[in-house]
């Protein structure tokens, strides 16, 4: 174990799942991802569901994106930019891996597998209410790791947690998110993202996951839809 992180995030504990289960918000609302090229909607991807589709895959593969064009209409992707400090992508490949640089398991309801580069943690929701959630990150390596190894993962475990260069935009997303529903408590949402089914895919431009998820939640509570 490297460590630990946590976080108290004022909403509903399935808007963190949603989040996790939405592959193409992280090249809209973490500039870091797309400026450094970590994770991108043009990065060979896959989607992967169980067959209940209640626990499901975002998988990811650094270095197979399309040209800097494909791109350009990103206002947050730069292609000039560059780090001071460039141990923060210092990747090694691992063989553990497979292929994928990024992979995340959300394993319903309340568990995330992280794996992006060399940063491994978990990820509990812990609800609190009906508007809160405590965010348990908990980083950790392997004991044969190298102290280099160690180091790099620790580095690497800075892009996450509560202030992470990636993750603390999540937070505030949903915090926000939150305050719109509950304005209107009466109204629905649709997420018609890659149309209405459920299905695996090879690419990150759809909610099939998170219409998964809620497919699941229905049988769940029993109730219509």
């Amino acid at each position: 174990i490297l460590g630990y992180n946590r976080q108290r995030i004022p909403g509903n504990w399935k808007l963190m799942q949603e989040n996790i289960k939405d592959p193409y918000h992280p090249g809209l609302l973490h500039t870091w991802f797309v400026t450094f090229g970590l994770w991108r909607a043009d990065n060979k991807a896959a989607l992967k569901m169980d067959a209940q589709h209640r626990h499901a895959a975002m998988i990811s593969t650094r270095g197979n994106a399309g040209k800097q064009s494909d791109v350009s209409q990103v206002s947050s992707f730069k292609s000039s930019m560059e780090l001071e400090d460039k141990r923060f992508l210092d990747i090694v490949h691992e063989d553990w891996w497979g292929e994928p640089t990024a992979v995340m398991t959300t394993i319903f309801p309340s568990v995330i597998f992280q794996q992006q580069v060399n940063s491994v943690s978990t990820r509990h929701i812990q609800p609190d209410g009906h508007g809160n959630f405590d965010f348990v990150w908990t980083h950790f390596g392997f004991a044969d790791d190298t102290p280099e190894m160690t180091a790099r993962r620790l580095r690497q475990a800075n892009l996450f947690g509560p202030a992470g260069f990636v993750s603390a935009d999540d937070g505030e997303a949903i915090e926000l998110s939150q305050c719109g529903f509950t304005q209107k408590t009466d109204h629905r949402a649709l997420a018609l993202l890659g149309g209405r089914g459920v299905e695996e895919t090879d690419h990150m431009v759809t909610e099939t996951l998170i219409r998964g998820m809620y497919e699941y939640w229905r049988k769940v509570m029993e109730t219509k839809t």
